[in-house]
């Protein structure tokens, strides 16, 4: 009876896992900030933390002269362009696969649009009005975007102050499993890619 307990214990720790949210937050007011959460663990992305470098004592005694080493031998390797470029079929697929999984979440977006001119700043106004609604329906298009009458997100025109503002924070989500087939189905392209170059 204790062992049914265990097994199903890890069975419902493995789900809990399994449907475990991995979110990325971008912020941006006065500068730009990334960071991720997973469950109750935070992780700064943008900026990085810089970390002290601590100071290596010199070692004491005579230095070795340097070895005189022949130059390696370069082999003739395809660039980093060209790869991607043969893989841009399966890239595209798995892409569109990670974006189906994904969920954009605005929390935040506020855009003030203001410059000198009134009849500038009403032109402004109009083409960022747009600009956020066409970034938002392309989002939905190809992954899963959260706008409801909850969120904060507008565009206003303030013709009182000469200087534009932009506030905003999206969350971004996808759950343990789907990246995990994401990932699988990524390995299999791979290796079949790397299957059809060795024959």
């Amino acid at each position: 009876m204790i062992a049914l307990y265990v097994i199903l214990g890890i069975a419902l720790l493995f789900a809990a896992i399994l449907l475990t949210k991995i979110k990325v937050f971008v912020c941006y007011e006065s500068s730009l900030t990334v960071y991720a959460k997973i469950l109750f663990f935070k992780f700064n992305i943008f900026p990085e933390k810089v970390k002290k470098q601590k100071k290596s004592k010199k070692k004491k005694g005579k230095k070795k002269p340097p070895q005189k080493s022949s130059p390696p031998v370069k082999k003739e390797e395809k660039s980093i362009v060209a790869k991607l470029w043969e893989m841009r079929s399966a890239l595209t697929e798995i892409l569109s696969r990670f974006l189906g999984k994904l969920h954009f979440k605005f929390l935040k977006l506020h855009v003030s649009i203001s410059c000198d001119n009134a009849a500038k700043t009403a032109l402004l106004y109009s083409g960022a009005n747009q600009g956020v609604a066409y970034i938002i329906e392309i989002l939905r298009n190809v992954s899963n975007v959260d706008v409801s009458s909850r969120s904060d997100v507008y565009v206003n025109a303030d013709f009182l102050s000469q200087k534009s503002e932009l506030e905003g924070k999206i969350e971004l989500y996808i759950r343990v499993l789907p990246l995990i087939t994401v990932g699988w189905h990524a390995l299999k392209e791979y290796t079949k890619i790397k299957s059809t170059k060795e024959d």
